[in-house]
C-alpha cells in the first residue's frame, strides 16, 4: 500500500487526538474540588504586615513653625511628631487666615507655600553632621586663656589665626561657651576704646572718618545685621537688639551713664551689607521686602530679568503656574537658559551687564510711542517733579515761593506708615510741579499721590521746559524729570 502525504497526516492527527484525550482524563483524576470561599478576606493569610504601611504616616501630635533657614520666605509649616521625633513636615495651607497690622488679609491663592528644602529640613536636625554641643577652636581658646596677647605675626601663627580650617575644635559646655564669648566681647571693646583704641584702628588701616564716628567707644567696632541664617533662631532683628545691648558693656568699660554709652553699629542689609538691592530704597524709598507676589497672579505679562523664580524662590514659583493657567505671558531675560526660561513664552538671552541698556531702550520706545499710562505716571511717580537745570536737583517749594511754610502732613502716610520725623521733613521739604490748568508752578507734598493729587485740582505736565524766578530774583530753567529722561534716552 502506497502511503500518501494526505493519509499520513490523517493517521497522525487521529493518534494525537486520542493521546490528548487520554492525558486529560488522567489529569482530571488528580484534581481536587475547589474550596468555595464566600469572602476571600475571611480566609486570607496573616495580614499583620499591612500595619507597616498603615502606620507609615501615623503621628502622635503636630505643631506649626516658621521655616526660615536662609531666605526671606518665612513659610509657616506643620511638623508631624511620633515618639518625640519629627517624622515629616508639610504645608499648613492656612495663608488665607493671615492679616497684617492694617487688617489686610491674604487669600487662599498663597497656598501652597513651601519648597523641597523645607520638606527635608527636619532631617538636618537628626542628621549625623548636626551640632549637638558648643565647639571652640583650640588656638582661639588658648589665646583667650593667655589673656588675649597682641596678634603679632608670631602670635597669629602660634594661635593658628593664619591657618584657617586646620585647627582642632574642642567640645565645650554651654557655660564655657557663653563665658568665652563674653571674654572676647569685653576684650575687643576695651582694646579699641579711647584714644589708644583709635590709634590701633588707624594703624590697622581703618579710615579716619570711620574711627572718628566711633566717638571713643570700642563697642562701635561691632557691626551687626539681621543675618538671614539666624532668622528662625533669634528673630530678624535679634542682632540689632544685641548691638543695642552692647551699650551696657560700654557703660561698664568707660564708666559712662546711659545717656552717653554707645552700643554696636547696625548695618542694614541694603545700604551697608549690600547683599540685597541697595539701589532699590535709594530710588523708590522702600526695600524690596515690600513686594507683593500676589500681584503676579493678576498680571497679564510677567517679565523676569536676572531672576530664576523656579529654582531660587521656590515658594513663590506657583504664582507663575497661575499666570500660565490664567492665560498670561511670561518673559525671561537671562544669559543662561534657566528653568524659568524653559517655562517662558519668550526667552531673551542677553550678554551679562547689558540689562540696563536693554531697559533704557525699552523706556525710550515707551516714551516715544506714548505707550505709557499718562494718568498713572502723573499720579503715582516722581516724573512730574520739576528739576533745576542749573543744579540738577529737584526744585523745592521754598526756592520760588516767598515765606513758604511746609504743609502739615503729620496725619498722612509719611508719618503714620513710613515713620517720617519732623527733622527729616524739614530736610526733604515740598516739591513743585508745573500745573497745566494754571500754566504755572504748584507746590505738592510727598503725600500728594493718586487721588490726593487730583483732590488738589492739579494736573501736572510731563513735557517741556519752563522759566521760574527764585525768591532772590534769579531766573532759572526747570523741567519735569520725565523731560530729562527723554533727553537722557536719546542715545538709546
Amino acid at each position: 500500500m502506497k502511503l500518501t502525504r494526505r493519509t499520513f497526516l490523517q493517521v497522525a492527527g487521529a493518534a494525537g487526538a486520542t493521546f490528548t484525550v487520554a492525558n486529560k482524563a488522567m489529569a482530571f483524576r488528580l484534581l481536587k474540588p475547589a474550596v468555595e470561599v464566600g469572602n476571600p478576606l475571611d480566609a486570607y493569610p496573616d495580614r499583620t504586615w499591612e500595619s507597616v504601611y498603615r502606620d507609615q504616616y501615623r503621628y502622635d501630635r503636630t505643631f506649626t513653625f516658621t521655616c526660615s533657614p536662609n531666605d526671606t520666605h518665612a513659610c509657616r509649616v506643620r511638623a508631624f511628631v511620633r515618639n518625640e521625633v519629627v517624622m515629616r513636615v508639610e504645608q499648613n495651607y492656612d495663608h488665607q487666615n493671615y492679616s497684617d497690622l492694617y487688617g489686610n488679609k491674604a487669600t487662599r491663592n498663597w497656598n501652597p507655600r513651601m519648597c523641597l528644602k523645607g520638606y527635608t529640613f527636619h532631617r538636618r536636625v537628626y542628621g549625623p553632621y548636626r551640632l549637638r554641643y558648643p565647639l571652640i577652636r583650640k588656638g582661639w581658646k588658648q589665646w583667650a586663656d593667655d589673656g588675649f596677647p597682641e596678634l603679632t605675626p608670631e602670635n597669629k601663627s602660634k594661635y593658628m589665626f593664619d591657618a584657617r580650617g586646620q585647627d582642632e575644635l574642642l567640645k565645650a559646655s554651654w557655660d564655657d561657651a557663653w563665658t568665652y564669648a563674653a571674654k572676647g566681647i569685653i576684650h575687643i571693646t576695651k582694646k579699641y576704646s579711647g584714644e589708644e583704641g583709635a590709634k590701633k584702628l588707624i594703624e590697622q588701616g581703618y579710615p579716619k572718618e570711620m574711627v572718628d564716628a566711633m566717638k571713643g567707644a570700642g563697642t562701635r567696632t561691632f557691626k551687626g545685621r539681621g543675618g538671614m541664617g539666624l532668622l528662625g533662631v533669634i528673630g530678624k532683628y535679634g542682632m540689632y537688639r544685641f548691638n543695642n545691648m552692647l551699650s551696657l558693656v560700654d557703660s561698664h568699660n568707660r564708666g559712662l551713664g546711659p545717656d552717653k554709652a554707645l552700643g554696636g553699629r547696625n548695618w542694614s542689609n541694603y545700604t551697608w551689607h549690600g547683599d540685597q538691592a541697595p539701589g532699590h530704597p535709594f530710588s523708590h524709598g522702600l526695600q524690596t521686602s515690600d513686594v507683593d507676589m500676589n500681584d503676579i497672579r493678576f498680571s497679564k505679562l510677567v517679565i523676569q530679568t536676572g531672576k530664576n523664580l523656579i529654582e531660587n524662590k521656590m515658594p513663590e514659583a506657583h504664582w507663575l503656574t497661575q499666570v500660565m493657567e490664567r492665560g498670561g505671558k511670561l518673559v525671561v531675560i537671562t544669559p543662561e537658559y534657566s528653568p524659568s526660561a524653559q517655562k517662558a513664552d519668550y526667552w531673551i538671552p542677553i550678554k551679562c551687564n547689558t540689562d540696563t541698556a536693554l531697559f533704557l531702550g525699552l523706556t525710550k520706545i515707551l516714551m516715544d510711542e506714548k505707550l505709557y499710562d499718562a494718568d498713572y505716571v502723573k499720579r503715582f511717580t516722581d516724573f512730574p517733579l520739576l528739576v533745576r537745570t542749573d543744579t540738577l536737583k529737584r526744585l523745592q517749594a521754598k526756592d520760588i515761593f516767598p515765606d513758604y511754610k511746609l504743609e502739615d502732613i503729620s496725619h498722612g502716610a509719611s508719618y503714620k506708615i513710613h515713620g517720617l520725623h519732623d527733622d527729616q521733613r524739614e530736610i526733604l521739604g515740598d516739591f513743585v510741579v508745573w500745573d497745566a490748568k494754571t500754566n504755572g508752578p504748584q507746590p505738592i507734598t510727598r503725600d500728594d499721590v493718586g487721588d490726593k493729587l487730583a483732590a488738589k485740582g492739579i494736573d501736572p505736565v510731563l513735557d517741556g521746559t519752563f522759566k521760574v524766578k527764585t525768591v532772590n530774583g534769579k531766573e532759572i530753567e526747570v523741567m519735569p524729570l520725565f523731560e530729562m529722561y527723554k533727553i537722557h534716552l536719546k542715545d538709546y
